[in-house]
Order: structure tokens, then C-alpha cells, then sequence
């Protein structure tokens, strides 16, 4: 017994909605979110211009923070292209903080900041800050480089678990589709 050609076109048209339904949910954690944490404040504030090192670095943002030891960083990289170590990385709610040790040469400097939001999205950006004369001191000998393994491993296994279980859910519908009613079966008998 076969489906009429209207119930076919009909189921043929479902498939392919949710075909396309699957491909998008799985694609659409990759779409950029407009409601994700966004840097708020900054001590220094951005652009400001300084006389000395600021002795602490502090960035608030708009929403909680998930505290990622390895992840969380501050760079401060100066005019000749050095970078100087941030230490003491800590998030206590909201707020990034860090200390800095003594920068030296005048000039503009970039303050790089990473973090994680409350709803788990990375967050990286920056500020810039003018030391507008030398500022003497011990230096660091070594310089503090942002971690480069991109995003958590976490959240690539937590997507392939979904796309693992939307498939599998797919194939199994389908099955049921293919599969006669129980009655169909029972009348052929």
C-alpha cells in the first residue's frame, strides 16, 4: 500500500524543514549574539593619560564573569612593541582585576584584556592608556603571553554533543517514517 503522491510531496517537504531546522540550530552558536557581557568601566580609564604606572588595572563589565584560570589575561604592550607582564589575574564578579609592574618609556601603551562571560562566551578586547613621561623603576624580565588555544575544548564537545543528538533524533524520525503503521501490517495478514 503506498501514500498518495500529495502525502509524499507533503512528507518529502517536512524532511527537508527539518533537515534545514538541525543545520541551522547546529550552525547558529557560531552567528555573533548581540546579548553578550560588554566592557562597562575601566581603571584607567580608556585613553587616559598618566604620569606613573597605574598600580592596579581593573575592567568591569556589564554582566557576571565565569573566573577561567589559563583563559583570564591582561597584556600590556607598549610603544616599542613590548610587552610587560600583568600579574595577580583575579575576577571577583564583574570585574577583571590585575597589577602591573613599572611600564619605563613614555608613549601610548594597549591594555589587553580576555575573559569569559556568564553565559560562557569569550570576550576579548582592549584599552589604551598614554604614559606621558618615563617612569622609572625595576622592569620585568619577562614578558606575559596570552594564551593561544582558543576557545575552551568544553564548549566544541558540548556542540558536538548537541549535533550528535539532533542527528541521531533525525535518523530515528526518519526510521518511524519509513516503518508501515502497525495496523497496515496487521490488515495484510
Amino acid at each position: 500500500m503506498s501514500l498518495p503522491m500529495t502525502s509524499r510531496l507533503f512528507a518529502r517537504r517536512r524532511n527537508y524543514l527539518l533537515l534545514l531546522a538541525v543545520i541551522a540550530l547546529t550552525v547558529a552558536p557560531a552567528a555573533p549574539a548581540t546579548a553578550h557581557s560588554k566592557l562597562s568601566a575601566s581603571t584607567p580609564a580608556n585613553g587616559a593619560r598618566l604620569t606613573s604606572t597605574p598600580s592596579a588595572l581593573a575592567f568591569t563589565f556589564d554582566q557576571t564573569l565565569q573566573p577561567v584560570p589559563g583563559w583570564d589575561a591582561v597584556l600590556v604592550t607598549g610603544p616599542d612593541g613590548n610587552r610587560h607582564p600583568a600579574r595577580s589575574v583575579r575576577i571577583v564578579g564583574r570585574t577583571l582585576h590585575a597589577t602591573c609592574d613599572r611600564l619605563g618609556t613614555a608613549g601610548v601603551y594597549t591594555i589587553s584584556y580576555r575573559v569569559i562571560s556568564g553565559d560562557g562566551h569569550p570576550i576579548a578586547g582592549h584599552i589604551t592608556i598614554t604614559l606621558d613621561r618615563p617612569d622609572s623603576g625595576p622592569r620585568a624580565a619577562s614578558a606575559m603571553a596570552l594564551p593561544t588555544d582558543g576557545v575552551p575544548a568544553w564548549l566544541w564537545f558540548a556542540e558536538l554533543a548537541v549535533v550528535l543528538f539532533l542527528v541521531r533524533g533525525f535518523r530515528r524520525w526518519r526510521s518511524d517514517l519509513a516503518a508501515p503503521p502497525e495496523a497496515a501490517v496487521r490488515d495484510q495478514r
